[in-house]
């Protein structure tokens, strides 16, 4: 159970470790499948978290350097730096 404090201060970049990012993909333009992959070999992106393959747009968590929004169909929603 989490313990509430009122001493605790928020800040940017605690918890995450690394530049996260949240891209929105057009399951319409690439395939969830194609754009991670992607993300992966031509990014160096580490894959967190997908919210869904069959969505119209499906939401991916990565983490690492960023710039997968060049891939066309992926647009960069949210940046969490570190």
């Amino acid at each position: 159970m989490a313990v509430l404090s009122n001493n605790a201060a928020v800040a940017a970049s605690q918890g995450l470790g690394r530049d996260t990012y949240l891209y929105a993909v057009t399951i319409a333009t690439v395939t969830v499948e194609s754009a991670t992959e992607q993300m992966t070999a031509t990014y160096g992106l580490t894959i967190d978290a997908i919210d869904s393959t069959s969505n119209a747009t499906c939401y991916v968590l990565a983490s690492g350097t960023g710039g997968a929004e060049a891939i066309s169909g992926v647009a960069l929603t949210t940046t969490f730096a570190n």
